[in-house]
């Protein structure tokens, strides 16, 4: 029986999530440059032949991956919503519970988060302006966040909302680097997010916030 156009797109697209979901794990565990083609090929258990079916090169693969990555970071600032009424919730609880959003889209896949966030280390250039593409996003979200500080009385109007939004952006970055990756152990908890963030919360919120 002949299979539909539709059988072969999805059994096409299942092939390359495929070989993309056993880049990652290698990426992650390996880096980039000791992560050879070959190694995917048997990892995934495919023929040489149908990864270069997908994709060209290893760093075409690479690409695809941080692609990837920023559709689902995307998705996930664009589906994040604060539910608390901002007329009670204090702005320490605000900033808590966006911190603690960011860094949970961290935690929720591992080797993602290796990968993003180590990936500039060393890379060309044209690698480190995809992980940029992360950081704009993360700093337009804390604007927009400071901006309705600023219209509560909560942060000065004349304050540099640009400088306090890579600040904090910069923050997130290095300590989910260092907490997610570097010292990260497979016993880590949810709850371990929430310390993180209430401690970072407590620091930035002193030097961003009037006092009242």
């Amino acid at each position: 029986m002949e299979k539909s156009k539709e059988e072969i797109m999805t059994r096409s697209d299942d092939t390359r999530d495929k070989i993309l979901l056993h880049a990652k794990r290698l990426f992650s565990e390996k880096g980039y440059y000791a992560t050879q083609i070959s190694d995917i090929i048997e990892s995934a258990k495919i023929g040489r032949g149908t990864v270069y079916q997908y994709f060209s090169n290893k760093e075409h693969l690479f690409i695809s991956l941080l692609e990837r990555f920023l559709i689902e970071w995307e998705r996930y600032i664009n589906e994040l919503s604060i539910k608390e009424d901002l007329e009670t919730i204090s702005p320490y609880q605000y900033l808590k519970k966006r911190l603690y959003e960011a860094f949970r889209f961290f935690f929720e896949d591992r080797d993602r988060a290796n990968i993003i966030l180590r990936a500039g280390l060393g890379l060309p250039d044209h690698f480190e302006q995809k992980i940029q593409h992360f950081e704009n996003k993360l700093i337009n979200m804390i604007i927009a966040d400071l901006k309705i500080a600023v219209n509560f009385s909560n942060i000065s109007k004349e304050a540099d909302l640009n400088f306090m939004a890579n600040l904090i952006a910069g923050g997130v970055f290095r300590l989910a680097h260092y907490y997610l990756t570097i010292t990260m152990d497979d016993n880590m908890l949810i709850e371990d997010l929430e310390t993180i963030s209430d401690k970072a919360s407590r620091i930035i919120a002193q030097g961003i916030f009037n006092k009242k």
